[in-house]
């Protein structure tokens, strides 16, 4: 690893988390990293869209997840990638699943240097996905990335999921950033190979860095569970709606006092044609752009017809 290719590491002691109001001070045990952005870092590389031969140097390519450092599925992506871009991961070091676009704002974050499966670097967050990507934008590495890639997650995020998808908001803590990115999930087996959905996350990264996003928009692709040879085809939709079947399991610990599970069965779907859920139940993998701005522009101009005048204040004096 070069020095150019080494995250930036702080070990003065007297050095206070940045930009914070209460001005805590970091905990500091001797070899934890630590994240700094320096006045000026750049947040996101941003290059114009071309033919990866025409690229000046290798895309560096961001890969995180929401399952955990010691995911298969982070693996099988990141191995996925390595022959596009020049590659780095960044993932929570425990399973993140379902926390959304939650970031840690209240205690300080760790980072930990850890060997991956294939014996390559990564680097560990006890925090969330969207702590991972930030750390990386933030200025804890050296440079900026031209894609961020996120998964791939155990389990489908179609439709309403990717309001509670972790890996989706990685994705979108990346376009925050302003850097492209996508999201890529698998339906969920009990022992889940992800040659498929590595495959399709190569075809993905690769028309992004060709072809390009515009600013806060963002790919999520889902992958049928079928060996690749029986997939159909891409199919670029939109988001399908889901049916959730949760329950709220209530139970007694030892000393007598409740407590409580979200349970339930899996989620189904409306398999509306031209959906992501719709496109996966029939194998096919299904691309599916979303952005940022969520302004509902139907009800905009519904409420631009309505009376909007505070009423008097009748007790006034």
């Amino acid at each position: 690893m070069t020095d150019r290719t080494r995250p930036r590491r702080a070990t003065d002691e007297g050095l206070r988390e940045a930009s914070r109001l209460e001005r805590r001070a970091v905990d500091q045990e001797r070899g934890e990293p630590l994240a700094v952005r320096e006045p000026g870092t750049v947040r996101a590389t941003r290059r114009r869209a071309r033919p990866l031969g025409r690229w000046r140097r290798r895309p560096r390519i961001l890969i995180t997840n929401d399952d955990g450092i010691e995911s298969r599925g982070l693996l099988a992506l990141k191995q996925a990638l390595d022959p596009i871009g020049e590659t780095f991961v960044v993932a929570p070091d425990t399973n993140q699943s379902a926390v959304g676009h939650t970031k840690t704002m209240m205690r300080p974050l760790r980072v930990r240097e850890r060997t991956l499966g294939d014996g390559s670097t990564g680097w560990s967050v006890d925090g969330s996905p969207t702590d991972a990507v930030s750390l990386a934008f933030l200025g804890y590495f050296d440079f900026s990335f031209d894609l961020v890639a996120s998964g791939i997650n155990y389990g489908a995020n179609l439709g309403d999921d990717i309001t509670y998808s972790g890996t989706v908001s990685a994705a979108m803590e990346a376009v925050i950033n302003g850097c492209p990115a996508f999201a890529v999930s698998q339906e969920y087996y009990q022992h889940p190979d992800f040659t498929l959905a590595a495959r399709a996350a190569a075809v993905v990264a690769t028309n992004i860095l060709e072809h390009g996003l515009a600013p806060g928009e963002l790919l999520n692709v889902n992958v049928p569970a079928v060996p690749a040879e029986e997939v159909e085809a891409f199919e670029v939709t939109r988001l399908g709606k889901r049916i959730y079947q949760d329950q709220l399991i209530e139970r007694v610990d030892p000393r007598g006092i409740p407590y409580y599970w979200i349970g339930g069965p899996p989620p189904s779907g409306l398999a509306v044609p031209g959906t992501d859920f719709h496109a996966v139940v029939n194998r096919r993998i299904a691309v599916t752009p979303i952005q940022l701005d969520l302004t509902a522009g139907r009800l905009l101009k519904r409420l631009r017809a309505w009376r909007w005048e505070l009423e008097d204040d009748a007790g006034g004096g």
